[in-house]
C-alpha cells in the first residue's frame, strides 16, 4: 500500500486528479445522502406531527367523557336533598339518618355504575363534619388535616368551579400514596345559596394515562401538566409531580400561537413538542418526540454509509483507469521538460506520441528559442534603462534653484561675507557632486546625511534661518545604503510647507533601525495637513514652485517598492497645528551598490 501512495505521489498531477476524484465523491455522495435525510427529516416531523396532532385532539375528547361523568356526579350530590340533610344536620334520629343513607346510595347508583370504582372515588366532607366515602375504603386522613390542606383552600377561592388538581396521595385506604387528581367543588343549597359541604373525588393518575398509554413509544412521550408546571400524569412515572416551567412555558407558547410544533433542546437532547390546551381541566397535554430516535426507525445508518461506501469505490476505481491511461504520456513529457529547471535553455524536447504531445513538444521548443531571445534583449534594455533613469534623475536639479543659490553667493560677495559664501560655495560643490558627479544608485546614510546638511545649509542662506533642522543618527546605520535623493523632497517640502509666515520651527530627521529594517523619519512641528490634503502630496510635483529636483513623494514611493517590494515605502501622519511625521521604510543593506 505504501509503495501505491508513494508511486502517485511521484505522478504529482495523476496523483492530484485521482485525489480530487476521491474527494469530489466522498462530498457528492455527502451531500446527496445528507440533503436527502434532512428532506426526509423535514417530511417526517410535518407528518408525523400532523398525525400526533390528530392523535392528542383524540385524547383530548375521550378526556372530556370522563369530565361529564364527573359533572354529573356532582349535580346528583349537589341537587339531592339527602346528601344536603347528611352533610349540614346535627341532630338526626337514627331513623331519618338511615333513610338519608338509603336515598343517597338511591341517588347514586347511576352516576356510580359509569365510574370504575378502582380508578375514581369520592369524599364528602359535610359542614357538620360528617363524612361519605364513595367506596368501601376507609378515611386515612383526619378531617381538619383535609380541610387545612391547599387543595380545600384552592377550591374555597374558586367556589362556582369544579377543579383538578395533583396530590401525591389520596385521603383514604385506597388512594394513600399515590399519584391522584383531586377533582373538587363546594357544595351549595340551590335555594338559599349556603355552603354545605365540599366534594373530594380522586381520579387514579393510570386513569388519564390509559387515555394514551396505546400513543407512547421509546420516542414518543406523553405528559400533563398543570398551569403551575406540576406534571400529573405521563408514561414517564420517576417525572410525576415534578415541577417542569420550561416545558410549561413551551406548551403555552404553542397553544397561545397556535403553533403546530416547536423543535428545543431540553436535557442535551432534540425534541420536536406538540401540545394541546385542555380548557376543562385547566391542564396542557404535552407529546415531546425524542427527534434522534424517531429517525434512528426511519434511518439505517450503516446501511446508507456501506451503500455510500460502496458507489465512491467503483466510481474512484473507474475514473482512475481512465485517468491513468490519459494523464501517462502526459507524465512523460513533464518528466523530460523537467529536466531544464537547471537554467538551460536550449534542451529541446523531440517526443512522439499523439499529435497533441507532438504539437506540445514542438510548442515548447519553440518558445525556449524566444524565450532566450527575449531574456537577453529584457537584460540589456533594463540596465540601459536603469542607466537612464538614473541620468535622468541627476539632470533634475532645477536652474532656479542654481541660479538663486548663485545669487545669495554673489549677496554674500558683496557684503563681504566671505566666509559663508566660502561655506555655502563648499556646500553647492558637494551638493552638485552627489547628485550629478555620483552615478552609482544608491548611497550611504553618512552621505545621504552630508548631502542634506548641504542642501538645508544653502536654504538658510538664501532663506534665512528661521527654521531648524536636527539629525539623529544611530552609529549602527551609517553605513547602510539608500537610494540617492530618497529624504531631500521632504526636508524640501517641509522647509517650504510646513511653516507660515516667517514663524519659527523645528524639524526632526530620525534615522534608526527598527524590526530589521531602516526607518527614516522626517518630524516638523508645523500647521500640520489636512486629511482631505494628504492625498495630494502623493501627486507629483508637491508644489507648484519647484525648489531643488522636483521628485515628489509618489515618484520617491514608487521607486521604493519598485526597488524592494510593495512592504517598504512611505506612510505620512500629520495633526492640524500640531505637525507632520513623514516615515520612510527601507531594507538594511550595506554590499555597495553596481551600475
Amino acid at each position: 500500500m505504501d509503495k501505491f501512495i508513494n508511486k502517485l505521489r511521484n505522478n504529482s498531477l495523476f496523483f492530484k486528479l485521482t485525489l480530487i476524484i476521491l474527494v469530489s465523491s466522498i462530498c457528492i455522495s455527502a451531500i446527496t445522502a445528507f440533503t436527502i435525510m434532512n428532506i426526509s427529516k423535514k417530511v417526517f416531523i410535518n407528518n408525523f406531527s400532523v398525525t400526533n396532532t390528530k392523535s392528542l385532539n383524540e385524547i383530548k375528547d375521550n378526556s372530556a367523557d370522563l369530565n361529564d361523568k364527573l359533572i354529573s356526579l356532582m349535580n346528583t350530590v349537589n341537587d339531592s336533598w339527602a346528601f344536603r340533610r347528611y352533610l349540614s344536620e346535627y341532630d338526626t334520629s337514627m331513623i331519618d339518618l338511615s333513610n338519608i343513607i338509603y336515598n343517597m346510595k338511591q341517588h347514586l347508583k347511576n352516576d356510580t355504575a359509569n365510574l370504575n370504582a378502582r380508578d375514581v372515588d369520592f369524599l364528602l366532607i359535610g359542614v357538620n363534619n360528617s363524612t361519605y366515602i364513595g367506596s368501601s375504603a376507609l378515611l386515612t386522613t383526619p378531617i381538619n388535616e383535609i380541610k387545612k390542606d391547599k387543595i380545600t383552600k384552592n377550591s374555597l377561592l374558586n367556589p362556582d368551579k369544579l377543579l383538578y388538581q395533583y396530590n401525591n396521595s389520596g385521603f383514604n385506604s385506597l388512594t394513600t400514596h399515590r399519584n391522584v387528581i383531586v377533582a373538587t367543588k363546594v357544595l351549595h343549597d340551590q335555594r338559599t345559596k349556603q355552603q354545605f359541604g365540599m366534594l373530594y373525588i380522586s381520579i387514579n393518575e393510570n386513569t388519564f394515562k390509559k387515555l394514551y398509554s396505546n400513543f407512547t413509544t421509546k420516542s414518543n412521550d406523553v405528559a400533563v401538566i398543570s398551569t403551575d408546571g406540576t406534571i400529573v400524569s405521563s408514561n414517564k412515572e420517576n417525572v410525576i409531580g415534578t415541577i417542569d416551567k420550561p416545558l410549561l412555558n413551551i406548551a403555552k407558547t404553542i397553544a397561545t400561537d397556535n403553533l403546530k410544533f416547536k423543535n428545543v433542546k431540553l436535557n442535551d437532547k432534540n425534541y420536536t413538542i406538540l401540545a394541546e390546551y385542555m380548557p376543562i381541566y385547566n391542564f396542557y397535554l404535552v407529546n415531546l418526540i425524542d427527534t434522534n430516535l424517531a429517525l434512528e426507525d426511519m434511518y439505517n445508518i450503516k446501511e446508507i454509509v456501506l451503500n455510500c461506501g460502496l458507489i465512491i469505490a467503483i466510481s474512484v476505481s473507474i475514473l482512475f483507469v481512465i485517468t491513468r491511461k490519459t494523464i501517462n504520456p502526459l507524465r512523460v513529457l513533464v518528466k523530460e521538460m523537467s529536466r531544464i529547471t537547471e537554467g538551460d535553455f536550449n534542451n529541446h524536447i523531440n517526443l512522439a506520441g499523439s499529435s497533441e504531445i507532438r504539437k506540445l513538444s514542438s510548442s515548447f521548443n519553440f518558445m525556449l528559442d524566444d524565450l532566450n531571445n527575449y531574456v537577453e534583449k529584457l537584460l540589456i534594455a533594463q540596465k540601459e534603462q536603469r542607466k537612464l533613469e538614473l541620468s535622468a534623475l541627476q539632470m533634475q536639479i532645477n536652474p532656479h534653484f542654481i541660479y538663486n543659490t548663485l545669487a545669495s553667493i554673489k549677496l554674500l560677495v558683496l557684503k563681504e561675507d566671505k566666509e559663508k559664501a566660502s561655506e555655502t560655495i563648499n556646500s553647492f560643490i558637494s551638493l552638485l557632486q552627489n547628485t550629478i558627479s555620483e552615478t552609482s544608485e544608491t548611497i550611504t546614510v553618512e552621505q545621504e546625511i552630508e548631502n542634506l546638511k548641504n542642501y538645508v545649509f544653502i536654504n538658510e542662506t538664501r532663506c534665512g534661518d528661521n527654521i531648524k533642522v536636527n539629525f539623529h543618527v544611530f552609529e549602527q546605520c551609517i553605513n547602510y545604503r539608500l537610494p540617492k535623493l530618497v529624504l531631500q523632497p521632504f526636508i524640501e517640502n517641509a522647509l517650504f510647507h510646513a511653516f507660515s509666515g516667517n514663524e519659527e520651527g523645528r524639524i526632526h530627521v530620525f534615522i534608526s533601525i527598527k524590526n530589521n529594517n531602516l526607518l527614516c523619519e522626517i518630524i516638523d512641528n508645523g500647521i500640520g495637513i489636512e486629511e482631505t490634503q494628504l492625498q495630494s502630496l502623493y501627486s507629483s510635483p508637491t508644489s507648484k514652485h519647484i525648489h531643488f529636483t522636483g521628485i515628489g513623494i509618489k515618484n520617491v514611493d514608487n521607486r521604493i517598492k519598485l526597488l524592494y517590494g510593495n512592504d517598504y515605502g512611505v506612510t505620512i501622519t500629520s495633526k492640524i497645528n500640531v505637525g507632520t511625521t513623514i516615515n520612510v521604510s527601507l531594507p538594511l543593506i550595506n554590499k555597495p551598490s553596481t551600475n
